[in-house]
């Protein structure tokens, strides 16, 4: 599987883990949502994670490889895209971070209704934000690396260093939970 089949399909997987969430919220069931949302907090840290510290800095040092004027250009373009996704990344971690920390006092403090209502629309500006930055991420960053004239061996090695982040789950979480 390419760079680019490895996170798109990571981006649906995300998207099935986060509409779950929606599903448990919506029965008023606390607990299962924050099991659900749980799991997605902590997949969508494990994209990101491979993202930062293999895709990212590949691609940044792509780019700055290329030496025409034009290709200077566009490597600053991409490195301040690059920030940005960066913010966003920062953004839903925070906010998940929120929605966990809400449910999880829900179980000491009672008011589910209140609780769902709160992490519903946390959730729901998390989702929007969400689809606009995978579409950028899928559009402008991915393909980098199919229009790029890396060696095949390092290609293969991208491949392999960011599945490992993908498959390398917090201990909490057993592997039956995550299928």
């Amino acid at each position: 599987m390419t760079v680019e089949q490895q996170l798109k399909s990571d981006h649906e997987e995300l998207d099935r883990l986060l509409e779950n969430t929606f599903e448990s919220l919506a029965k008023g069931d606390c607990t299962d949502a924050y099991q659900k949302l749980d799991l997605f907090w902590a997949r969508l840290a494990m994209h990101i994670r491979a993202e930062h510290s293999c895709l990212f800095p590949r691609i940044q040092r792509l780019s700055q490889s290329l030496d025409t004027p034009a290709d200077h250009n566009r490597s600053e373009q991409l490195a301040v895209l690059l920030a940005d996704l960066r913010h966003d990344h920062d953004f839903f971690m925070s906010e998940l971070g929120r929605a966990v920390t809400a449910l999880r006092l829900t179980f000491n403090f009672g008011n589910e209704t209140e609780t769902v209502v709160i992490v519903h629309t946390i959730l729901e500006q998390v989702a929007e934000r969400l689809r606009t930055h995978n579409l950028i991420e899928e559009k402008r960053v991915y393909t980098l690396l199919t229009d790029s004239t890396l060696p095949e061996e390092e290609i293969q090695a991208l491949e392999r260093s960011i599945q490992k982040e993908l498959d390398n789950y917090p201990q909490r979480f057993t592997r039956s939970e995550t299928n």
